[in-house]
């Protein structure tokens, strides 16, 4: 089971994966700085842990990149996100 991990985001950079320029692009562990939809692409479905289709959308794709940067603590504390919120499993 190979997993992707969100560390943080980056403003005005280029899809890593696809090539596309972003406004926001969300930095993971094995692709660099990737853009939330391919991030969506990537990561395996999970209903238990999201409704509908079991994925995140994209926004909050960018939220989490976002709260990622700021830290665990910041994290629980504000967003009540704890354990391993910021990893994903792989197609």
């Amino acid at each position: 089971m190979a997993t992707i991990t969100i560390q943080g985001f980056e403003r005005e950079c280029n899809c890593d994966h696809c090539g596309r320029p972003l406004k926001l692009g969300v930095q993971v562990s094995t692709y660099g700085c990737i853009g939330a939809d391919c991030f969506r692409k990537l990561i395996k479905p999970n209903p238990k842990r999201y409704n509908g289709n079991g994925l995140p959308s994209a926004d909050w794709v960018k939220q989490l990149a976002i709260i990622a940067s700021k830290g665990d603590k910041y994290a629980e504390d504000r967003y009540g996100l704890y354990g391993n919120w910021k990893e994903y499993e792989l197609r």
